[in-house]
């Protein structure tokens, strides 16, 4: 592994690690300043963050200074109690889109949803199977737009125990399946983002990686819990 300790350029920080500071919450153009200073030239922002600071501004603060999204969080979220719920997920993740186009990220992390109310503590149903199925749909409506301005898709999945209320789509195998769905011929619209805090478990990892190759492949986290 590269040593990063005296060179940053290729070093991207997810900026929800950093919002937190001396136990107060940090804004995100004070967090783009602090990586400006440090030489890292990519972050991965969040959306709340960008948007309590403005979109527009948060565009014009990284054009200064030459940084640039290595992905945008999050999209997804698609699964709903009822087909308004459907309607407006699929609302958000259009907005998400123009969003990341307009910071100009390399792609748009969709962390895609579970048992909808599930992470309120009371899921509207429990048929994970049905979940699955919305995701799939979800994705296959936003990939549509998504392709019409030019913004990767990146499917993240998600640890296991975060199935019911997260991510109903666990293991790279199953994103990789839902790609190669949609996006049979690679075209380069959707892909996967992986993090090794919730695949490192997985028995067929190294397969399904080489198996991503470089075309779908659009997003990599690395983390230092074990």
């Amino acid at each position: 592994m590269r040593d990063f300790s005296q060179d940053h350029r290729w070093l991207s920080i997810n900026t929800a690690t950093a919002r937190k500071q001396h136990g107060a919450e940090v804004p995100i153009a004070t967090i783009i300043d602090q990586c400006a200073e440090r030489g890292i030239r990519a972050i991965g922002p969040w959306r709340d963050q960008v948007a309590a600071a403005g979109l527009d501004a948060t565009a014009r603060q990284l054009r200064s200074h030459g940084i640039e999204l290595s992905g945008y969080c999050r999209g997804g979220f698609f699964p709903a109690a009822d087909a308004a719920g459907l309607r407006a997920a699929l609302e958000d993740n259009r907005r998400a889109i123009d969003e990341a186009k307009t910071l100009n990220a390399t792609c748009l992390v969709l962390v895609v949803g579970a048992l909808p109310g599930a992470l309120d503590g009371t899921p509207h149903y429990t048929d994970i199977a049905r979940a699955r199925s919305e995701v799939f749909d979800g994705i296959a409506a936003s990939l549509n737009y998504a392709r019409q301005v030019g913004m990767p898709l990146a499917i993240e999945p998600l640890h296991p125990m975060q199935a019911a209320d997260r991510a109903c789509i666990n293991t790279l195998e199953h994103a990789l399946d839902i790609c190669d769905a949609l996006d049979a011929q690679k075209m380069g619209a959707l892909g996967v983002a992986l993090d090794v805090y919730h695949v490192w478990w997985d028995p067929k990892l190294q397969a399904q990686i080489a198996r991503a190759g470089k075309e779908r492949l659009l997003a990599f986290h690395v983390c230092d819990w074990r």
